[in-house]
């Protein structure tokens, strides 16, 4: 992260929806404490968590969205080579981290 003055860096916030159950911040939290414990090149690192009214983790933006959602979006353009590799990285993953996120795993 750069540690100059005045660098603009996008961002995605993570909201806890209000409806959530009483647990969800808690979860949230232990998510986040995680999360930002993992150094992996193929994790992305929670920059904050702001904790309020609403519970919000920032993160950098990802352009493409989560990788479940662009499979989603793009099921017919992701070949099967693509799709060893993200399989690959989240094996190594979950394998040197001990750390699979749910979204992950629906993939």
């Amino acid at each position: 992260m750069p540690k100059l003055e005045n660098v603009k860096i996008p961002v995605a916030i993570k909201e806890l929806s209000e409806k959530s159950n009483p647990g969800s911040d808690t979860e949230l939290l232990e998510e986040a404490r995680i999360m930002a414990s993992v150094m992996h090149p193929c994790c992305i690192r929670i920059m904050a968590v702001c904790v309020r009214r609403q519970m919000m983790l920032v993160t950098p933006l990802m352009p493409f969205g989560s990788l479940l959602d662009y499979l989603h979006r793009n099921r017919s353009n992701v070949g099967s080579k693509s799709m060893l590799t993200w399989a690959r990285q989240i094996a190594e993953v979950k394998q040197k981290c001990c750390f699979v996120n749910q979204q992950l795993y629906a993939c």
